[in-house]
């Protein structure tokens, strides 16, 4: 149960090619023998050359799910990377054997950012170096029909280099290796910064993951992210490979990365909705859902008739209501709605069932200092200034509701959802 992976060369791309053999398979039964993904630069350039280390870290990235016991990677890497890879216990990694030195941290002062176009990226650019670089992966486009549209993300990326920044846009079709379409790993997103961090002499790789991901708000209770497996995994890969894993906005809930947007001057150039075009979001979709209803309770508005016509219509909406349990995000959810007034019945039964003036949300609104230690070393003392000025430090109050944060599905729940389903209907 060997699944072999391989690279090429080409003018402008990277081209991976998988292997795999029947066992692998029993993992994901339609991904066939032989798969291949590509990188490629957006202005046709020349492909940068990229340390065996990094590539293999993008291997990694990009086949863990797919992997049956074994993954081999058809080219040298060091001994410092196998033995990081070492703390995944599932399966085994090897190379072709040789010695290769391995690529240690570049001091030049430049970072790069995972970008999505969206506001956690965004919030994150804001309170990141001015030397920052965001990277942003283009996902290539499928003969399939796709909801998703690139057209607004990639907009956003055009206003930051407009406002000064050296922004790399990177073409990739990873997504497809995974049905359905999506990220193979959530750090998957980061492979085109990992690819051109050489070239670019990048110090760190940073991420616009929001507390609500890092501390576990999104779900039924509170955790130390430091603690999870996820940091201890993937940290020391990154740092194995010479680059800082960095998360700015650790920190920040939803609700503080919308501040940060509606404050600082980079704000206007973010999008969330990945459907819509630019300044025209879908209206239809979970996260439009979630920002008409955040934006309505910071502004201290009634809510529009169009959120209690997305929980009707909507088919995305009513399911992410209805079946996930908790809530994902449900937390923002009641932040906004304890704000926002207004929405009929039906929306006063998703307060009921959202728990709205059972729980404290004002910490939401600011910044947690314990993800200090998240930030790269190299500009936390920026970070934190920045995050101090834009949100303010959480209280000791606010950092106990926050860290004793639980949302289980109980009885009790279930009776308000059935009074909310019944609303629905």
């Amino acid at each position: 149960m060997i699944l072999r992976i391989s690279f090429e060369r080409g003018a402008d791309r990277l081209i991976f090619s998988i292997f795999s053999e029947k066992n692998d398979r029993l993992r994901s039964p339609n991904f066939g023998s032989h798969r291949q993904f590509m990188y490629k630069t957006s202005d046709e350039s020349p492909f940068p050359e990229v340390h065996p280390d990094r590539l293999a870290l993008v291997a990694l990235l990009n086949t863990l799910p797919f992997v049956g016991e074994t993954l081999h990677i058809g080219w040298q890497v060091s001994e410092k990377f196998l033995e990081a890879t070492k703390i995944i216990s599932r399966i085994k990694i090897n190379s072709i054997e040789g010695k290769i030195e391995p690529i240690s941290r570049s001091s030049s002062g430049r970072h790069a950012l995972s970008f999505s176009g969206g506001a956690d990226s965004t919030a994150a650019l804001a309170v990141m170096p001015h030397s920052t670089e965001p990277v942003f992966m283009l996902r290539s486009e499928s003969k399939s029909r796709t909801l998703y549209d690139s057209q607004a993300a990639v907009e956003s990326c055009r206003q930051l280099s407009r406002l000064g920044y050296r922004v790399h846009i990177i073409e990739s079709d990873f997504e497809y290796l995974r049905e359905p379409i999506g990220f193979p790993t959530d750090l998957s997103v980061s492979t085109p910064a990992i690819l051109i961090a050489e070239s670019r002499d990048f110090e760190s790789i940073a991420f616009g993951t929001i507390l609500e991901s890092s501390f576990g708000t999104s779900g039924k209770s509170f955790r130390n992210y430091s603690d999870s497996s996820h940091f201890r995994l993937w940290k020391p890969l990154f740092e194995s490979v010479g680059l800082g894993y960095s998360l700015p906005v650790a920190g920040v809930s939803e609700v503080a990365s919308s501040i940060i947007c509606r404050n600082h001057p980079i704000g206007r150039v973010h999008q969330s909705c990945i459907r819509g075009k630019w300044g025209n979001p879908c209206n239809n979709c979970w996260k439009c859902f979630r920002k008409i209803t955040l934006i309505s309770a910071l502004n201290e508005e009634k809510l529009p008739i169009s959120t209690v016509e997305m929980m009707r219509k909507s088919k995305e909406v009513k399911l992410r209501l209805i079946e996930d349990k908790p809530i994902k995000h449900e937390g923002v959810i009641t932040y906004s709605l304890e704000r926002a007034s207004g929405g009929g019945e039906i929306t006063q039964s998703l307060r009921l069932l959202t728990r709205v003036g059972e729980i404290k949300t004002d910490w939401m609104q600011h910044w947690y200092p314990k993800s200090l230690d998240l930030i790269d070393p190299s500009y936390q003392k920026h970070t934190e200034s920045l995050l101090i000025e834009l949100l303010g430090e959480m209280n000791q109050n606010q950092i106990q509701n926050l860290e004793s944060w639980s949302n289980p599905h109980d009885e009790k729940r279930e009776e308000k959802l059935e009074k909310f389903v019944r609303l629905l209907d």
